[in-house]
Protein backbone atom coordinates (compact mmCIF):
# COMPACT_ATOMS: atom_id res chain seq x y z
CA UNK A 1 0.00 0.00 0.00
CA UNK A 2 1.29 3.41 -0.91
CA UNK A 3 2.33 5.42 2.14
CA UNK A 4 0.31 8.45 1.03
CA UNK A 5 -2.80 6.33 0.66
CA UNK A 6 -2.86 5.71 4.37
CA UNK A 7 -5.99 4.39 6.01
CA UNK A 8 -9.11 4.19 3.83
CA UNK A 9 -7.61 6.75 1.51
CA UNK A 10 -6.89 9.14 4.36
CA UNK A 11 -3.60 11.00 4.35
CA UNK A 12 -1.92 9.92 7.56
CA UNK A 13 1.66 10.81 6.68
CA UNK A 14 4.10 9.72 9.36
CA UNK A 15 1.30 8.74 11.72
CA UNK A 16 0.86 5.27 10.22
CA UNK A 17 3.39 2.49 10.21
CA UNK A 18 3.62 -0.82 8.37
CA UNK A 19 3.13 -3.69 10.81
CA UNK A 20 3.41 -6.69 8.53
CA UNK A 21 3.22 -7.90 4.94
CA UNK A 22 3.29 -11.71 4.60
CA UNK A 23 2.76 -14.08 1.69
CA UNK A 24 2.50 -17.86 2.25
CA UNK A 25 1.80 -20.47 -0.49
CA UNK A 26 -1.43 -22.38 0.20
CA UNK A 27 0.27 -25.60 -0.97
CA UNK A 28 2.95 -25.38 1.73
CA UNK A 29 2.46 -28.32 4.13
CA UNK A 30 3.59 -26.13 7.01
CA UNK A 31 1.74 -23.02 5.86
CA UNK A 32 0.10 -22.33 9.26
CA UNK A 33 3.38 -22.55 11.15
CA UNK A 34 5.13 -20.45 8.50
CA UNK A 35 2.44 -17.75 8.78
CA UNK A 36 2.63 -17.57 12.57
CA UNK A 37 6.43 -17.57 12.58
CA UNK A 38 6.66 -14.75 10.03
CA UNK A 39 3.93 -12.78 11.82
CA UNK A 40 5.89 -12.88 15.07
CA UNK A 41 9.13 -11.97 13.28
CA UNK A 42 7.67 -8.91 11.57
CA UNK A 43 5.24 -7.64 14.20
CA UNK A 44 6.98 -8.60 17.43
CA UNK A 45 5.35 -9.11 20.80
CA UNK A 46 3.48 -5.79 20.70
CA UNK A 47 1.09 -6.94 17.96
CA UNK A 48 -0.63 -10.20 18.96
CA UNK A 49 -1.27 -12.91 16.39
CA UNK A 50 -4.56 -14.83 16.57
CA UNK A 51 -4.59 -18.61 16.03
CA UNK A 52 -4.99 -18.83 12.22
CA UNK A 53 -5.84 -21.71 9.88
CA UNK A 54 -5.13 -21.44 6.17
CA UNK A 55 -7.14 -23.54 3.71
CA UNK A 56 -5.19 -26.13 1.72
CA UNK A 57 -5.11 -25.41 -2.00
CA UNK A 58 -2.93 -26.68 -4.81
CA UNK A 59 -2.12 -23.20 -6.11
CA UNK A 60 -2.10 -19.56 -5.12
CA UNK A 61 -0.85 -17.85 -1.99
CA UNK A 62 -2.30 -16.29 1.11
CA UNK A 63 -1.41 -12.65 1.78
CA UNK A 64 -1.98 -10.43 4.78
CA UNK A 65 -1.00 -6.76 5.05
CA UNK A 66 -1.52 -4.46 8.03
CA UNK A 67 -0.71 -0.80 8.65
CA UNK A 68 -1.48 0.87 11.95
CA UNK A 69 -1.52 4.07 13.93
CA UNK A 70 -2.54 4.78 17.51
CA UNK A 71 -4.94 7.23 19.10
CA UNK A 72 -3.05 7.14 22.41
CA UNK A 73 -4.08 3.70 23.77
CA UNK A 74 -6.51 2.91 20.91
CA UNK A 75 -4.85 0.97 18.06
CA UNK A 76 -6.34 1.57 14.59
CA UNK A 77 -5.38 -0.98 11.93
CA UNK A 78 -5.81 -0.99 8.16
CA UNK A 79 -6.07 -4.73 7.41
CA UNK A 80 -6.03 -6.72 4.16
CA UNK A 81 -6.42 -10.50 4.21
CA UNK A 82 -7.03 -13.35 1.81
CA UNK A 83 -9.12 -16.37 2.79
CA UNK A 84 -8.31 -17.55 6.31
CA UNK A 85 -10.06 -18.81 9.46
CA UNK A 86 -9.15 -18.49 13.10
CA UNK A 87 -10.22 -17.66 16.62
CA UNK A 88 -10.02 -14.63 18.86
CA UNK A 89 -11.13 -13.46 22.28
CA UNK A 90 -11.87 -15.38 25.44
CA UNK A 91 -10.10 -15.21 28.79
CA UNK A 92 -6.38 -14.91 28.15
CA UNK A 93 -6.96 -15.09 24.38
CA UNK A 94 -6.28 -12.78 21.46
CA UNK A 95 -7.56 -9.32 22.49
CA UNK A 96 -9.53 -11.16 25.17
CA UNK A 97 -10.13 -8.11 27.36
CA UNK A 98 -10.94 -5.65 24.58
CA UNK A 99 -13.77 -4.34 22.43
CA UNK A 100 -12.94 -4.81 18.73
CA UNK A 101 -14.64 -3.03 15.82
CA UNK A 102 -14.33 -3.91 12.12
CA UNK A 103 -15.33 -1.43 9.40
CA UNK A 104 -15.35 -3.70 6.32
CA UNK A 105 -14.45 -2.02 3.04
CA UNK A 106 -14.39 -5.08 0.77
CA UNK A 107 -15.00 -8.80 1.20
CA UNK A 108 -16.54 -10.11 4.42
CA UNK A 109 -15.73 -11.06 8.01
CA UNK A 110 -17.89 -13.72 9.72
CA UNK A 111 -17.90 -14.14 13.49
CA UNK A 112 -19.62 -16.87 15.54
CA UNK A 113 -19.79 -17.44 19.29
CA UNK A 114 -22.19 -19.45 21.47
CA UNK A 115 -24.87 -19.64 18.83
CA UNK A 116 -24.57 -15.99 17.80
CA UNK A 117 -23.34 -15.04 14.33
CA UNK A 118 -22.36 -11.72 12.77
CA UNK A 119 -21.60 -11.20 9.09
CA UNK A 120 -19.75 -7.97 8.41
CA UNK A 121 -19.73 -7.38 4.67
CA UNK A 122 -18.55 -4.39 2.68
CA UNK A 123 -20.17 -1.18 3.95
CA UNK A 124 -20.98 -2.70 7.36
CA UNK A 125 -19.36 -2.43 10.76
CA UNK A 126 -19.53 -4.53 13.91
CA UNK A 127 -18.56 -3.60 17.47
CA UNK A 128 -17.81 -6.81 19.33
CA UNK A 129 -17.11 -7.69 22.95
CA UNK A 130 -14.10 -9.97 22.81
CA UNK A 131 -14.32 -11.23 26.38
CA UNK A 132 -15.92 -14.41 25.07
CA UNK A 133 -14.25 -16.59 22.42
CA UNK A 134 -15.15 -16.08 18.76
CA UNK A 135 -14.49 -18.16 15.65
CA UNK A 136 -14.03 -16.15 12.48
CA UNK A 137 -13.64 -16.57 8.74
CA UNK A 138 -12.36 -14.02 6.22
CA UNK A 139 -13.14 -14.01 2.49
CA UNK A 140 -10.39 -13.57 -0.09
CA UNK A 141 -9.57 -9.92 -0.77
CA UNK A 142 -11.12 -8.60 2.45
CA UNK A 143 -10.09 -5.17 3.65
CA UNK A 144 -11.22 -3.60 6.90
CA UNK A 145 -10.37 -0.95 9.45
CA UNK A 146 -10.11 -2.46 12.93
CA UNK A 147 -10.21 -0.36 16.11
CA UNK A 148 -9.37 -1.84 19.51
CA UNK A 149 -10.71 -0.32 22.75
CA UNK A 150 -10.40 -1.36 26.40
CA UNK A 151 -13.37 -3.45 27.52
CA UNK A 152 -14.12 -0.90 30.24
CA UNK A 153 -14.41 1.93 27.70
CA UNK A 154 -17.72 0.83 26.13
CA UNK A 155 -20.86 -0.32 27.96
CA UNK A 156 -23.02 -2.81 26.09
CA UNK A 157 -26.73 -3.33 26.80
CA UNK A 158 -27.42 -6.40 28.94
CA UNK A 159 -27.18 -9.60 26.94
CA UNK A 160 -25.58 -7.89 23.94
CA UNK A 161 -22.10 -8.94 22.76
CA UNK A 162 -22.04 -7.52 19.23
CA UNK A 163 -23.63 -4.49 17.56
CA UNK A 164 -23.64 -4.38 13.74
CA UNK A 165 -24.87 -1.57 11.51
CA UNK A 166 -24.41 0.13 8.16
CA UNK A 167 -21.47 2.50 7.85
CA UNK A 168 -23.90 5.04 6.36
CA UNK A 169 -25.79 5.26 9.68
CA UNK A 170 -25.43 8.73 11.26
CA UNK A 171 -23.48 7.54 14.31
CA UNK A 172 -21.16 5.46 12.13
CA UNK A 173 -20.54 8.38 9.77
CA UNK A 174 -19.70 10.62 12.69
CA UNK A 175 -17.32 8.05 14.15
CA UNK A 176 -15.58 7.54 10.80
CA UNK A 177 -15.23 11.30 10.38
CA UNK A 178 -13.56 11.49 13.78
CA UNK A 179 -11.11 8.70 12.93
CA UNK A 180 -10.39 10.24 9.51
CA UNK A 181 -9.76 13.66 11.00
CA UNK A 182 -7.37 12.32 13.60
CA UNK A 183 -5.46 10.43 10.93
CA UNK A 184 -5.07 13.69 9.00
CA UNK A 185 -3.92 15.95 11.83
CA UNK A 186 -2.40 13.61 14.42
CA UNK A 187 1.14 14.74 13.63
CA UNK A 188 0.19 18.34 14.45
CA UNK A 189 -1.62 17.73 17.75
CA UNK A 190 -0.23 18.19 21.23
CA UNK A 191 -0.97 15.83 24.09
CA UNK A 192 -4.03 17.75 25.34
CA UNK A 193 -5.72 17.78 21.92
CA UNK A 194 -4.83 14.12 21.30
CA UNK A 195 -6.31 13.15 24.65
CA UNK A 196 -9.49 15.07 23.82
CA UNK A 197 -9.71 13.33 20.44
CA UNK A 198 -9.24 9.94 22.09
CA UNK A 199 -11.98 10.60 24.66
CA UNK A 200 -14.35 11.92 22.00
CA UNK A 201 -13.76 8.78 19.93
CA UNK A 202 -14.70 6.55 22.87
CA UNK A 203 -17.88 8.58 23.41
CA UNK A 204 -18.80 8.13 19.75
CA UNK A 205 -18.34 4.38 20.07
CA UNK A 206 -20.63 4.44 23.09
CA UNK A 207 -23.26 6.38 21.17
CA UNK A 208 -23.05 3.87 18.34
CA UNK A 209 -23.53 0.92 20.69
CA UNK A 210 -26.44 2.59 22.43
CA UNK A 211 -28.12 3.04 19.05
CA UNK A 212 -29.57 6.34 20.23
CA UNK A 213 -28.05 8.64 17.62
CA UNK A 214 -31.41 10.34 17.10
CA UNK A 215 -31.81 11.00 20.83
CA UNK A 216 -30.16 14.37 21.45
CA UNK A 217 -29.74 13.63 25.15
CA UNK A 218 -27.31 10.84 24.21
CA UNK A 219 -25.93 12.13 20.93
CA UNK A 220 -25.18 15.73 21.87
CA UNK A 221 -22.27 15.21 24.33
CA UNK A 222 -20.32 13.05 21.87
CA UNK A 223 -20.96 15.47 18.99
CA UNK A 224 -19.96 18.45 21.13
CA UNK A 225 -16.67 16.80 22.08
CA UNK A 226 -15.98 15.84 18.46
CA UNK A 227 -16.67 19.44 17.35
CA UNK A 228 -14.39 20.85 20.05
CA UNK A 229 -11.64 18.46 19.02
CA UNK A 230 -11.99 19.54 15.40
CA UNK A 231 -11.94 23.22 16.34
CA UNK A 232 -8.83 22.69 18.47
CA UNK A 233 -7.03 21.01 15.56
CA UNK A 234 -7.91 23.81 13.11
CA UNK A 235 -7.50 26.89 15.32
CA UNK A 236 -4.11 27.91 13.97
CA UNK A 237 -3.96 26.77 10.35
CA UNK A 238 -7.54 27.54 9.25
CA UNK A 239 -8.29 31.29 9.28
CA UNK A 240 -11.71 30.69 7.69
CA UNK A 241 -13.00 28.17 10.22
CA UNK A 242 -16.80 28.42 10.32
CA UNK A 243 -19.81 26.45 11.59
CA UNK A 244 -20.60 25.13 8.10
CA UNK A 245 -17.11 23.71 7.54
CA UNK A 246 -17.11 22.15 11.02
CA UNK A 247 -20.53 20.58 10.45
CA UNK A 248 -19.48 19.22 7.03
CA UNK A 249 -16.37 17.61 8.53
CA UNK A 250 -18.55 15.88 11.15
CA UNK A 251 -21.25 14.88 8.66
CA UNK A 252 -24.03 16.79 10.44
CA UNK A 253 -26.02 19.88 9.47
CA UNK A 254 -25.04 23.35 10.75
CA UNK A 255 -28.44 23.47 12.49
CA UNK A 256 -27.60 20.30 14.43
CA UNK A 257 -24.23 21.76 15.40
CA UNK A 258 -25.81 25.00 16.64
CA UNK A 259 -28.42 23.05 18.63
CA UNK A 260 -25.83 20.84 20.31
CA UNK A 261 -23.76 23.81 21.47
CA UNK A 262 -26.90 25.51 22.77
CA UNK A 263 -28.36 22.57 24.70
CA UNK A 264 -25.02 21.62 26.26
CA UNK A 265 -24.75 25.11 27.83
CA UNK A 266 -21.63 25.84 25.77
CA UNK A 267 -20.85 29.17 24.07
CA UNK A 268 -21.99 29.51 20.49
CA UNK A 269 -19.77 27.81 17.92
CA UNK A 270 -17.84 30.92 16.91
CA UNK A 271 -17.78 32.25 20.48
CA UNK A 272 -16.04 29.03 21.44
CA UNK A 273 -13.57 29.47 18.57
CA UNK A 274 -12.81 33.02 19.76
CA UNK A 275 -12.45 31.88 23.35
CA UNK A 276 -9.97 29.13 22.47
CA UNK A 277 -7.93 31.45 20.23
CA UNK A 278 -7.67 33.99 23.02
CA UNK A 279 -6.63 31.34 25.52
CA UNK A 280 -3.98 29.95 23.17
CA UNK A 281 -2.75 33.49 22.37
CA UNK A 282 -2.52 34.29 26.09
CA UNK A 283 -0.41 31.17 26.69
CA UNK A 284 2.02 32.30 23.97
CA UNK A 285 1.99 35.87 25.22
CA UNK A 286 3.26 34.68 28.61
CA UNK A 287 5.75 32.12 27.28
CA UNK A 288 7.26 33.75 24.16
CA UNK A 289 8.61 37.09 22.94
CA UNK A 290 6.03 37.45 20.17
CA UNK A 291 4.64 40.98 19.91
CA UNK A 292 0.95 41.78 20.22
CA UNK A 293 0.78 42.38 16.46
CA UNK A 294 2.49 39.05 15.77
CA UNK A 295 0.08 37.22 18.08
CA UNK A 296 -2.87 38.94 16.43
CA UNK A 297 -1.77 37.72 13.00
CA UNK A 298 -0.86 34.26 14.23
CA UNK A 299 -4.31 33.74 15.78
CA UNK A 300 -6.25 35.32 12.92
CA UNK A 301 -7.40 38.60 14.46
CA UNK A 302 -7.90 41.55 12.08
CA UNK A 303 -5.11 43.58 13.71
CA UNK A 304 -3.37 44.25 17.01
CA UNK A 305 -6.06 46.66 18.17
CA UNK A 306 -8.85 44.16 17.58
CA UNK A 307 -6.88 41.48 19.39
CA UNK A 308 -6.13 43.76 22.37
CA UNK A 309 -9.80 44.74 22.70
CA UNK A 310 -11.00 41.12 22.63
CA UNK A 311 -8.22 40.11 25.00
CA UNK A 312 -9.16 42.75 27.58
CA UNK A 313 -12.83 41.80 27.40
CA UNK A 314 -11.95 38.14 28.03
CA UNK A 315 -9.22 38.50 30.68
CA UNK A 316 -9.93 41.90 32.25
CA UNK A 317 -6.56 43.44 31.33
CA UNK A 318 -4.60 44.38 28.23
CA UNK A 319 -2.01 42.05 26.68
CA UNK A 320 0.72 44.48 27.75
CA UNK A 321 -0.45 44.36 31.35
CA UNK A 322 -0.52 40.58 31.32
CA UNK A 323 3.02 40.36 30.01
CA UNK A 324 4.26 42.98 32.50
CA UNK A 325 2.72 41.15 35.47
Amino acid sequence: MDRAEGIVGWRVGGASRPVLDITVPYADERRNQALLREWRRQAGASFPVPPLRLPRRSEGSYRVRIRAYELLDLPVQDQYSDAVAGSTGGEGGHYGDEVVTHFTLSGEWRFASRGQESRVGAGMLAVRRNEQPWEFEVDRGTRAIAVVLPASAVRFPAGTVVVATDQAAPAARLLLAQLRLFAEVSGELGLAATTAARDATVELFQGLVNDQVNDDASFAPALLEAAKGLIEARLLHDPDIAPRSIAEALNVSPRTLYRVFAQEAAPSVMAYVLERRLERARAELLSTRLTVSELAGRWHFADGSHFAKAYKKRFGETPTASRRS
